[in-house]
């Protein structure tokens, strides 16, 4: 029995050191390796750069700001930051690591819609912030906010990577390990999308709008207390939309809001309901150039 006893313990002892150095080596490759998400990228900034113009939000910004036309445009700097499934918790990340590098920001567009109803985080987010729990307190504390397991993400080596397989686990470590190049070009940030949308293509906004978004007010605070110009406004939907009298509500509930839901009529220059396609991205971003005077 004893013999057995010791075979577990050593046995047991192996598998900790074992488990400790795979989550060195992960978060040590995910800190040095070539930026594959927005989260690593902002990250990976130099400190104490300037920023005229950064656009934050969901895929609605990724997919719908052409940022190499307003450049060209305006002669500005400019950064797409939207992440596809990006929550108000997720916009409020990204701002205080821009901020927690010393970035001045002249100008940030964040894009509101029935995301002004959910006072939570992407999943995609939360697990491309993993890697870093234990280096940053930014991520630390929002992750303890938004991350059921977050005492086992934070205590226990390598469960972070086990149990987020297909968001930082041994796909995308070896990505990183070879530096392979990511689908978004990040300093520019817009991934366009094809193809137009099925004339059946609806989307639908809430009926009702929360009487607060605690997200919402920090963002607004963190922008105020950096006198960082903000401006909210709302994508682009097709003409299919219903419940648009959502929008109305979120103008009176929001400063500084603009509403460009109606603006784009075709639905020729949709890729879905509530995403356009490349063409409709640089249509929109020209005539958002010209309405916000860029």
């Amino acid at each position: 029995m004893k013999a057995f006893l010791k075979h577990i313990g050593l046995l047991s002892i192996v598998i900790v050191v074992l488990l400790c150095v795979l989550d060195l080596a992960y978060t040590w490759v995910y800190e040095h390796s070539d930026p594959r998400n927005k989260t690593q990228f902002i990250l990976s900034l130099k400190e104490s750069d300037t920023l005229d113009y950064v656009f934050l939000g969901s895929s609605r910004v990724e997919n719908t700001i052409v940022t190499s036309k307003i450049k060209a445009l305006t002669d500005k700097t400019v950064l797409n930051l939207g992440t596809q499934g990006a929550k108000l918790d997720d916009v409020n990340i990204f701002l205080q690591l821009l901020l927690s590098r010393n970035i001045k920001i002249n100008k940030v567009f964040i894009q509101v819609d029935y995301l002004f109803n959910f006072e939570s985080s992407s999943d995609i987010v939360r697990s491309q912030s993993l890697p870093f729990i234990r280096k940053h307190s930014i991520i630390k504390t929002y992750l303890q906010k938004t991350d059921s397991s977050f005492n086992l993400n934070y205590y226990l080596p390598f469960y972070r990577y086990a149990k987020n397989d297909y968001r930082v686990g041994f796909r995308e470590f070896v990505a990183s390990s070879i530096n392979r190049k990511a689908v978004v070009n990040f300093n520019d940030g817009f991934l366009p999308l094809y193809g137009k949308m099925k004339s059946s293509s609806i989307s639908t906004l809430p009926k009702t709008i929360l009487k607060q978004n605690k997200s919402f007010d920090i963002i607004d605070s963190i922008c105020r207390k950096n006198k960082i110009d903000v401006i909210y406004f709302c994508a682009p939907f097709c003409q299919n939309l219903k419940n648009r009298d959502y929008v109305d509500s979120l103008k009176i509930r929001i400063p500084n809001f603009k509403d460009f839901s109606e603006v784009v009529t075709n639905n020729a220059l949709f890729q879905n309901c509530s995403h356009l396609n490349e063409e409709g991205a640089n249509y929109f971003t020209e005539l958002l150039i010209k309405e916000l005077k860029l």
